[in-house]
């Protein structure tokens, strides 16, 4: 999750680094509306799910990223 955050959100190597489960899309100034649906694609392409349009929005935070994914590959 970390990569595709730092490539769809273009942070640093320090950005990325300080990224954890309670990191939130409020938090990272880069993570705007449009790197929020690069992150949403980079995600979907590197693990193979892929979100509803109900799901995108909810997706604004480290631990919501996770959840979703754990429930999108459990399917």
């Amino acid at each position: 999750v970390r990569g595709c955050m730092q490539s769809a959100l273009k942070l640093s190597d320090a950005e990325t680094a300080a990224i954890g489960l309670g990191t939130t899309a409020a938090q990272l100034p880069a993570w705007t509306s449009m790197a929020h649906l690069e992150l949403v694609l980079a995600l979907e392409n590197r693990f193979g799910v892929t979100f509803e349009a109900e799901e995108i929005a909810e997706l604004a935070s480290v631990a919501a990223i996770l959840g979703a994914l754990s429930r999108e590959r459990s399917h």
